[in-house]
């Protein structure tokens, strides 16, 4: 009975651990771990009836009462690491320590994801272990911590082909986005490709932008420096529908058009023309218009109509030097608070500019979007090979090289109705109609060459996209995230694997024995 009480306490100990390793790691083999447990729990009982008296007896000594001490130390410290893991499981938050903020969302991408209108399915094709898996999870966890709109799902394509199969996946990797009657896929999954593709099923209406030509404009099939091909492809990730227009061919600005872009025009308009662009902004069309300098595209009369005036002048900032740049490139950082520029914090840089103002006219608002720096100043004498501040002749800084021009318009429909204008019916359903028209002095800011400096991209995309009315695009997009893994020798492996796995526990496992053993032999 001596001999068979210690052996049922180990063997009860032995199959109590195998018991929980087969719970955790195989939890299929149910019918194994209880066999193991119910083993388990007999030979305990065995233990604790054969053994109770010298129990009682060891649990009253000192030793005992150290151990009891140190059990109850213990579980105190455990208790403390489950209340904070309990604590960390219900207010989850992210710590992004990698350089560039890796896996921080830009502010676009978490301004849209806020306001995400319905539910998206994600369905994420990853191998079960595979490192892709890992760096999709770590991205994906930011936008889950946005919206409780994003349904995420991980299929192993090894272990469910008939899934795999049913959504056309022939590459590991691919995710499959999902809402109401839209779908599509990425195979690359940055957070450029995820929020687009976000972009594409959640928007019901892709709203078309045209960049008119016929009049020397930068085209945007261009992909040369002067080209606007990368703007088109901007636009484009945005969820937009980017089309040329010739005026001159079409007679008319398309009905589906949102916002109509003259991207540098160097030929003058035709008085035609120029009707045309009238009336879609008195039938509460947006233009964006960029006017290079020294431009020969007779706009001038046209856009004094509506409250912009184009100086014949060139914009200098003597305090581009400090930044690289040119004279005659002005670094513009300061913004009148407005919906393109809020919370706007980069500079936007501009080749040659000119001047442009708001002047008063009747039933026209102005805003002064962009403003040169104090050193500034607009060279009017800008052909004498030589520039200098002309007091009384140049426009001395701040100088506006940006305007917005808003004309509230009143609805033909609303007008021809029988409801009386100052009835209260009349105020509440007066629809919100206004024409919208933005002139920057520069086209080359926005083209190939130039949109991807500083934060002339993102100016140029906030602008027409608040001029399309889609408010929850303007922001800053994202950035190009920097990844610096540690490039490790074998050797240096080696080392780190011996100390870290060998000598360090080792060396504790030393001190801990021989401090036993030094209390032992008290």
């Amino acid at each position: 009975m001596k001999k068979l009480g210690p052996m049922a306490g180990w063997l009860a100990l032995t199959t109590g651990f195998i018991a929980l390793f087969f719970y955790i790691v195989l939890p299929d083999l149910k019918s194994v771990s209880t066999s193991l447990m119910v083993v388990c729990l007999i030979n305990g009982i065995f233990f604790f009836i054969a053994e109770g008296p010298n129990l009682r007896q060891n649990l009253s000594s000192r030793s005992a009462l150290y151990g009891a001490n140190t059990l109850v130390l213990t579980t105190i410290f455990l208790g403390i690491l489950i209340f904070v893991n309990l604590l960390a499981f219900r207010h989850t938050h992210r710590f992004d320590f990698t350089e560039g903020g890796y896996f921080t969302l830009a502010p676009q991408t978490k301004k849209f994801i806020s306001n995400l209108p319905r539910e998206v399915k994600l369905t994420a094709f990853f191998q079960t272990e595979s490192l892709e898996k890992g760096a999709f999870a770590n991205l994906i966890a930011g936008y889950l911590e946005e919206t409780n709109n994003i349904k995420l799902q991980y299929v192993d394509p090894d272990k469910n082909p008939s899934v795999t199969k049913q959504y056309g996946v022939t590459t590991y990797g691919t995710v499959a986005f999902e809402s109401g009657a839209k779908e599509t896929k990425i195979q690359n999954t940055t957070e450029e490709n995820i929020t687009n593709a976000l972009l594409k099923v959640t928007r019901d209406e892709q709203k078309v932008i045209y960049f008119l030509e016929g009049h020397g404009e930068s085209k945007i099939k261009n992909t040369e420096n002067e080209g606007y091909s990368t703007a088109k492809k901007n636009l484009e990730q945005d969820g937009f529908v980017v089309k040329p227009l010739l005026l001159l061919q079409s007679g008319e600005i398309p009905k589906d058009a949102s916002v109509l872009v003259i991207p540098g025009p160097k030929k003058p308009f035709q008085d035609e023309e120029k009707e045309v662009i009238e009336n879609y902004l008195n039938s509460g069309g947006s233009v964006f218009m960029l006017i290079d300098p020294k431009s020969s595209s007779s706009m001038e009369a046209f856009l004094k109509k509506w409250g912009i005036e184009l100086a014949e002048d060139i914009v200098i900032d003597p305090m581009s030097k400090l930044f690289g740049g040119d004279f005659a490139a002005p670094v513009v950082n300061q913004y009148t608070v407005h919906e393109i520029t809020s919370d706007f914090v980069l500079a936007t840089i501009f080749p040659i500019i000119r001047s442009v103002r708001g002047i008063p006219v009747a039933g026209i608002t102005t805003t002064e979007l962009l403003k040169t720096g104090a050193n500034s100043w607009a060279e009017s004498d800008f052909d004498s090979g030589t520039v200098h501040y002309d007091e009384g002749k140049d426009v001395k800084g701040p100088v506006s090289v940006s305007v917005i021009a808003t004309k509230v318009l009143e609805d033909e429909s609303h007008k021809n109705s029988d409801i009386p204008e100052n009835s209260e019916a009349a105020k509440n359903n007066k629809p919100s109609l206004k024409a919208t028209l933005l002139v920057v002095g520069d086209s080359d800011f926005s083209n190939n060459r130039y949109i991807n400096f500083s934060g002339n991209g993102d100016f140029f995309l906030n602008a027409i996209s608040w001029l399309a009315e889609e408010e929850n695009l303007i922001s800053i997009r994202p950035k190009e995230r920097k990844n610096t893994p540690i490039q490790m020798t074998q050797s240096w492996g080696y080392a780190i694997f011996i100390m870290g796995v060998v000598v360090f526990p080792g060396l504790i496992a030393t001190i801990g024995i021989r401090t036993w053993w030094r209390r032992r032999l008290l």
